[in-house]
């Protein structure tokens, strides 16, 4: 084989895979990204259970972005918003919020209800809470509670031997040995 045909294969086999790569990146767009596309198709014709359905598909796929979960809970509020279920709405954005903080609606592009829903959620979503209260100071008297447990622990002790060794036995404060085992009765002939 001549030096000419061997660069000649080697340029057709790159021009080859590099055409490919173009087809691999159109592939990659994931599942749930499909999905989405898919279930903003169904909610502006109006069939909002298919919507739903598509957008629970991709929540829960384990490979879901961050980014994914932010745009299938906005679909998902107005979904929710769409079948005048506003309690649901609200936990749609707040899922929203709470992956990705900064998110906005453009009001150009949602509906009055959308985006009135979503600025009281956002409202309450950036309301500063109040602060954590800080290490609790100690109570007095916290010592005497031992004292209490401990003294308890030997009263325990006390009366389990006590009830244990049988009480004492002949009132001049020794008990006797006891003796050993009884007989086993007769056998029956």
């Amino acid at each position: 084989m001549t030096d000419q045909k061997f660069i000649f294969l080697q340029r057709l086999t790159l021009i080859m895979i590099l055409s490919l790569i173009p087809v691999t990146l159109a592939q990659a767009q994931s599942l749930c990204e499909v999905a989405l596309n898919e279930a903003e198709q169904k909610y502006r014709s109006g069939d909002f259970s298919a919507a739903l359905i598509l957008i629970n598909r991709c929540l829960i796929r384990t490979e879901a972005t961050a980014q994914d979960k932010v745009w299938a809970y906005k679909l998902l509020g107005k979904v929710h918003i769409a079948q005048e279920n506003p309690d649901e709405a609200k936990k749609a954005f707040a899922l929203m919020l709470r992956l990705s903080p900064e998110t906005t609606l453009d009001p150009t592009q949602e509906t009055p209800e959308v985006m009135a829903i979503f600025n009281e959620v956002k409202a309450a979503f950036e309301k500063p809470r109040p602060p954590r209260a800080g290490p609790q100071p100690k109570k007095k008297g916290g010592s005497k509670k031992w004292i209490w447990i401990g003294a308890g622990g030997v009263a325990a002790v006390g009366a389990t031997a006590i009830l244990l060794g049988g009480g004492g036995g002949n009132g001049d404060g020794t008990t006797p040995p006891p003796t050993g085992f009884p007989l086993p009765p007769g056998r029956p002939r």
